[in-house]
């Protein structure tokens, strides 16, 4: 074999090591939290909520994704403004709101828009998921499902 086909092999072997470490790092760094729950964070202050035990209201609306496609939601759902206060934070004390999914994808809101009515709701996803649904965008990309964490920053 030439020399230069084993360091080939040898670079190609070095970058999957590379990867399947930082693949264990990166899964380990992820949030996990029990089903049904939602873990909610103000100052380094975390706290679980039961998403169970707030109470939805109709959510009704259209949001539109990057291709101009509209999509009708008429669901069950919660303001994220109450699942701050369900889980003992004041929203209206909030500058900026950080949502983020299962893989580490996040939208953010500002306090502005957290407390704005109709703006901003966790939807059911049917499989036990939640979604972050923002109206009034004109692009869906803050439409973040799977969350598992809500940070506030405050003012």
């Amino acid at each position: 074999m030439k020399k230069s086909s084993k360091i080939i092999i040898a670079v190609i072997a070095a970058l999957i090591a590379l990867t399947a470490v930082l693949a264990i790092v990166h899964s380990n760094t992820r949030t996990e939290v029990p089903d049904g729950a939602l873990l909610v964070s103000c100052g380094g202050e975390k706290k679980y909520v039961d998403l169970n035990s707030l109470n939805a209201v109709p959510v009704q609306g259209s949001v539109v994704n990057g291709k101009g496609k509209k999509s009708d939601i008429d669901t069950q759902g919660v303001p994220l403004a109450d699942v701050i206060k369900g889980a003992g934070f004041d929203p209206n004390g909030a500058a900026a709101v950080k949502v983020t999914a299962d893989d580490e994808f996040f939208a953010e809101l500002s306090g502005d828009e957290l407390n704005e009515a109709g703006k901003a709701y966790l939807i059911s996803e049917g499989n036990g998921s939640m979604r972050l649904v923002v109206f009034g965008d004109s692009n869906a990309k803050r439409n973040v499902r799977n969350v598992v964490s809500v940070e506030i920053s405050v003012k």
